[in-house]
């Protein structure tokens, strides 16, 4: 048994919420007319490092019997470990390291909840193999997939998701993480009740750093290489019923155009959910996905050669429908914050 669980949930980035906005009424890095950016579609990983947070609690098989070590702490589920036996930890490898390293079978954990820190004792015990343990389900990171939305060819600011990453482990706000190639591997088709999703491998190759994690989305800035034409970016009011493409990956790397069509639109004035319903049309892309599956968060949505909206939302009732968010909604988002 190893010393201490950890947890690194491959937590597909995509719980679907539908963040939709409008409004440029100032620009810190775009220009209010005529503005172009980089289209994305691209299939992203995201590797976000968190803090120690305790996933969980299990019961430690040693020579003698099972023993709770946490029994009598004041640990729950989703707090913050941040300091051992008074010596701070960012890893999990540095709680084993002072867990392993204790001598009075007493650890002293410093725990951050709900904004308030304190320190609660809890016992360390020795498993059958004699290794010393205090029973927690850990993780310090959430790894995941999505699709890149957006570059701004001249800030190299990205946007992607259209909704914001939700766990007990995460806040909205600055983030610390890596954005890193992926590819598909494989599709777990939609069905009417049952989620679909992407099936994808990542790999250590950087393509920029995470800095902020918002309802709208994830940014941050991209260091890669992007040899791809810019596209207009449209005002909702341009925004009509009818045909429009959505740009996203369903096999390794390749970008591709699927069809869709609009159903409805909600001119807004303020955030809100369901900015622009929409339908999947493509034969191609319904019997490979069903229709949209999760990881498909953050495709952009073209209509008449112009940047209208991001993939946020699916219908749990008919895959082939689902929702995104007017576009302005992240572009207002990087105008309003500082990537520097």
């Amino acid at each position: 048994m190893k010393l201490l669980k950890k947890i690194i949930r491959l937590n597909l980035i995509v719980t679907f919420l539908v963040l939709c906005l409008f409004s440029i009424t100032s620009s810190k890095v775009f220009a209010t007319n005529d503005l172009y950016v980089i289209p994305g579609g691209d299939a992203i990983g995201l590797k976000l490092e968190t803090g120690i947070y305790v996933a969980g609690k299990y019961q430690v098989n040693s020579k003698d019997a099972k023993l709770s070590p946490w029994k009598n702490s004041d640990i729950l589920e989703g707090d913050k470990i941040i300091s051992c036996n008074g010596i701070t930890v960012f890893k999990t490898s540095d709680l084993n390291r002072l867990i392993s390293n204790t001598q009075n079978n007493v650890a002293v954990l410093g725990i951050s909840r709900n904004n308030q820190n304190f320190t609660t004792n809890i016992d360390v015990v020795k498993t059958i193999n004699g290794e010393q343990t205090i029973g927690l389900y850990v993780k310090d990171k959430l790894i995941g997939i999505g699709t890149l939305t957006f570059i701004d060819p001249e800030t190299h600011i990205f946007a992607s998701l259209g909704h914001g990453i939700s766990d007990k482990s995460l806040t909205y706000g600055d983030i610390n993480g890596e954005l890193v190639t992926t590819s598909i591997e494989g599709i777990k088709k939609g069905e009417p009740g049952i989620s679909g999703e992407k099936r994808a491998s990542l790999t250590n190759e950087l393509l920029g750093k995470l800095k902020l994690n918002t309802i709208t989305g994830v940014y941050g800035t991209y260091n890669a290489m992007v040899d791809r034409k810019t596209i207009r970016v449209a005002d909702q009011s341009e925004i009509k019923k009818g045909s429009a493409k959505i740009l996203t990956v369903i096999d390794g790397c390749k970008i591709e155009s699927f069809d869709i069509e609009i159903i409805s639109i909600n001119l807004q004035e303020s955030k809100n959910v369901k900015g622009i319903k929409i339908k999947v049309t493509d034969n191609r892309l319904i019997a490979k996905t069903g229709g949209i599956v999760q990881g498909m968060s953050g495709s952009p949505i073209i209509q008449n050669n112009a940047l209208i909206g991001a993939v946020s939302h699916v219908s749990l009732e008919d895959p082939t429908i689902g929702y995104a968010m007017h576009i302005g909604w992240m572009i207002d988002e990087i105008n309003n914050n500082n990537f520097g």
